[in-house]
């Protein structure tokens, strides 16, 4: 092993035109930072590819421009992809067929007979060898990778997943604390996945509107978005009264417990302590732990586990996030690069040593990520 590179939350052919690797000079950037690391493996973490914004075919012709170019970076490397909640249907019948015959248990399974379309992932990437893992994978002894949906099980924000997990949850009698393997997890995620990409194939977005934007994200940027400042009187009203209601009666029904606290440092912590539940119940071994899925890299810089700060280290685990490569207008606010959902950051696991959290991005003008004037 020389060096890994890990990188999540690509969302390539977003509805919604964020998906900043769409655009050929910030591609660039990355093929860039790989090469110059020395990078002679690639794991794509999950949510690579956006399937549930429109056809199928249409998010594999907007994957593979990078597909292309990072199989001509790596040569005869290797690239391992691990299915998120946005690409799940990767995984082909991988499900269907882990309920008969497969130890349950296994948390970096290889994934022999994925969906057909990786095979044109494959191509694309020429020389280079793919394979699918699934749910994680051990990127060294003493560290391990997963995607990390599994948190919407535990998380306490109300996401439009979380509240479809604890539904489905509720109508099958599945608690969540009874979950201890992948399979106790997919039993209640995949029926959600499902739909999610049956509607898209059929030219429906669950709760999305013109642009890409989902119900949550409406309703979050009511509430004030990045800033916790509602503006308007419908926002304030949803702040102080209707959703505090409605998080109420989803409590009585059984539902989960679920924060009031909307604001992006709330998502972090949220999202940070749902990981570590994740960790637990899978019972992962490893002294350092790599997510992505809350889009919210980390840990960074002067980054503490007083004051609010996510606590990234407990019981021994170091957890690690990816971070994400949308640009989110809405979640970023006025935050300059800083900001902890800044896109563009990719994590380097050498031979030795804990992974290292590296900016790909961090010099580029917000206008850039967001289309509106050229790289450079």
């Amino acid at each position: 092993m020389a060096t890994t590179a890990l990188i999540s939350d690509l969302h390539l052919g977003a509805r919604s035109g964020s998906d900043v690797l769409r655009r050929p000079a910030l591609r660039s950037r990355l093929i860039e930072a790989i090469t110059a690391a020395g990078v002679d493996r690639v794991v794509l973490l999950g949510d690579i590819v956006e399937l549930r914004d429109g056809p199928l075919e249409e998010s594999l012709a907007a994957a593979r421009p990078l597909f292309s170019e990072l199989g001509a970076a790596l040569g005869t490397g290797t690239v391992i992809l691990v299915p998120g909640n946005h690409d799940h249907r990767l995984l082909g019948s991988w499900f269907d067929r882990a309920r008969h015959g497969r130890a349950r248990g296994a948390v970096a399974e290889l994934v022999a007979e994925p969906h057909p379309a990786v095979r044109s992932l494959a191509g694309w990437l020429g020389e280079a060898r793919l394979e699918v893992r699934y749910p994680g994978l051990w990127v060294r002894d003493d560290i391990y990778a997963t995607h990390g949906h599994y948190l919407d099980s535990h998380a306490t924000l109300p996401t439009i997943e979380r509240l479809s997990v604890a539904a489905v949850d509720r109508l099958g009698g599945t608690p969540t604390g009874r979950r201890r393997t992948p399979d106790d997890y997919e039993e209640v995620h995949a029926p959600v996945y499902d739909l999610i990409f049956s509607l898209a194939q059929g030219g429906r977005v669950l709760g999305s509107d013109e642009e890409g934007r989902s119900r949550a994200l409406r309703i979050w940027q009511t509430l004030g978005g990045a800033s916790g400042q509602a503006r308007t009187l419908r926002g304030k009203l949803l702040g102080s009264a209707l959703i505090p209601a409605t998080l109420r009666g989803l409590e009585q029904v059984g539902l989960g417990r679920f924060n009031r606290d909307f604001s992006t440092a709330e998502i972090g912590r949220s999202g940070v302590a749902a990981m570590h539940v994740v960790v637990e119940r899978l019972g992962i071994d490893a002294d350092h732990v790599i997510f992505g899925h809350i889009h919210r890299r980390g840990s960074l810089p002067g980054e503490h586990e007083d004051g609010g700060a996510p606590a990234w280290r407990r019981n021994g685990v170091t957890l690690h996030n990816t971070g994400n490569w949308l640009y989110a207008e809405a979640l970023l606010g006025r935050a300059v690069p800083e900001s902890p959902f800044w896109p563009g950051s990719m994590i380097l696991v050498g031979e030795a040593g804990p992974p290292e959290l590296v900016e790909v991005l961090a010099d580029v003008d917000r206008e850039v990520l967001a289309g509106r004037a050229g790289a450079r």
